[in-house]
């Protein structure tokens, strides 16, 4: 479905529809965003994107191009700890896990601190695209500028972003409720059923 006619959908079903199209855009934001970030792992694994930085001896911050919530892994290098001379395959790479930023333990891992992505410990060499993330893309909020476009969501469940608004704006209507939930479960049913394949490159 198209943005305007999801909008026409939500507008059809109130009762008296009072809301302005552009809050009812803000509504289904919100309601993709929350699906696609609570449920829908999989469906975002359908697009992951790549960055590799070059890192510099003792620099081991980057600025983060993308949401925390939408990086899906990180590997680095081996040689920018031994400096050893790599092939470029796969075997060259290490994948790092997720730590907090003050953390004790021995590395290498990730953290994440003030709009930046860090490894540490810090690079020992410098090492040309030393460091790589994988992550699927931020959609943006949708404007009247995207009335003709498509919604960013699972196109076969959009009615799943139709209930999603009419719940949160009348959540005294129970059949939007009991609606919502059984494309809900529908939804979950499907995207659960999806294989979930490990990110592998052609170095």
């Amino acid at each position: 479905m198209l943005i305007q006619e999801i909008v026409e959908e939500i507008i059809e079903k109130l009762p008296e529809n009072n809301v302005p199209v552009v809050s009812i855009l803000r509504k289904v934001t919100q309601t993709r965003d929350r699906l696609m970030r609570n449920v829908s792992s999989s469906q975002a694994q359908s697009e992951v994107l790549t960055q590799a930085f070059d890192v510099t001896v003792g620099n081991g911050l980057f600025d983060l191009i993308c949401p925390p919530s939408n990086i899906t892994e990180v590997v680095i290098r081996k040689s920018i700890y031994n400096n050893q001379p790599f092939m470029d395959d796969p075997s060259d790479w290490l994948r790092v896990p997720l730590k907090p930023f003050n953390d004790q333990e021995r590395g290498p891992y990730y953290y994440l601190v003030a709009g930046q992505i860090g490894i540490f410990p810090p690079p020992a060499y410098d090492i040309f695209y030393g460091f790589k993330m994988f992550y699927t893309p931020a959609i943006g909020e949708l404007t009247m500028d995207d009335l003709n476009s498509g919604s960013g969501f699972d196109p076969d469940f959009d009615m799943l972003l139709v209930y999603g608004v009419l719940r949160d704006l009348m959540p005294e209507n129970e059949s939007f409720e009991v609606r919502y939930q059984q494309i809900y479960n529908e939804y979950r049913r499907a995207t659960n059923d999806y294989v979930h394949f490990v990110v592998q490159e052609s170095w």
